[in-house]
């Protein structure tokens, strides 16, 4: 019994360590971008060895190159990313892409090589908020935020906690463009009062950057129930 017991613990410990086994995948080269004849290939990767470039034709497809559009869904397959070693681009519209829980498990964005110096570009998009809520670390490149007319939050994120120490004066984080804050705040999109001072990826307290501790759930229920009566 005991030894049958001892073998099914250490069967239970392979299936959770074939789980978190590392799959490294080739990014994409600038023209290239995430379509319907690649998209496979980054099923199960954890780490990008190299870029990911999302744009327009990501969602509406190429007829010159014969290649169909893929719905904003198809984009779970980079659910397990956790490293990207050179850039990351988001430029794509599309009615159901509204933001970028595709990449929650993202960590860290080297910046090997970046793309007009930037190792974080979204721009021209119909996100509403990020979502990036494992994000710890841009070790290279500056961040571009712009010109996304439905994107709240981001405006409360404090970017430069992702720079490397050594690099801080480098890097830059250029937000603007985005919806104003303003119109943010009339609809509500804004943190949680349970986030700190660094920020949130979302709404309630589960996208908070940072939560400050000091606050309980509570808030947030009494607010979201307040804020659905009226």
């Amino acid at each position: 019994m005991k030894s049958d017991f001892l073998f099914f613990l250490g069967c239970l410990f392979c299936v959770s360590h074939a789980g978190r086994r590392r799959k490294v995948c080739r990014g994409l080269q600038d023209p290239d971008y995430v379509n319907y004849s690649n998209i496979r290939r980054f099923k199960g990767c954890t780490k990008i060895n190299g870029n990911i470039i999302i744009n327009d034709a990501t969602f509406h497809g190429d007829p010159y190159l014969n290649l169909m559009g893929l719905h904003p869904d198809a984009l779970n397959v980079f659910r397990d990313v956790q490293d990207i070693t050179g850039f990351l681009v988001v430029q794509g519209n599309h009615p159901d892409f509204t933001n970028l829980s595709y990449f929650k498990n993202l960590i860290r964005i080297r910046g090997k090589k970046t793309l007009m110096k930037n190792s974080l570009t979204i721009a021209f998009t119909t996100l509403k908020y990020l979502g990036l809520t494992s994000l710890k670390s841009i070790q290279r490149g500056n961040v571009m935020i712009a010109s996304n007319r439905d994107l709240c939050y981001v405006d409360s994120v404090e970017f430069r906690r992702f720079f490397r120490r050594s690099r801080k004066k480098r890097q830059k984080a250029i937000v603007k463009r985005n919806k104003s804050v303003l119109n943010c705040v009339s609809e509500n999109a804004v943190c949680s009062l349970r986030c700190s001072t660094d920020g949130c990826w979302g709404p309630g307290y589960r996208f908070c950057v940072k939560v400050d501790s000091r606050f309980s759930n509570l808030i947030d229920d009494m607010l979201q129930t307040q804020f659905l009566h009226t």
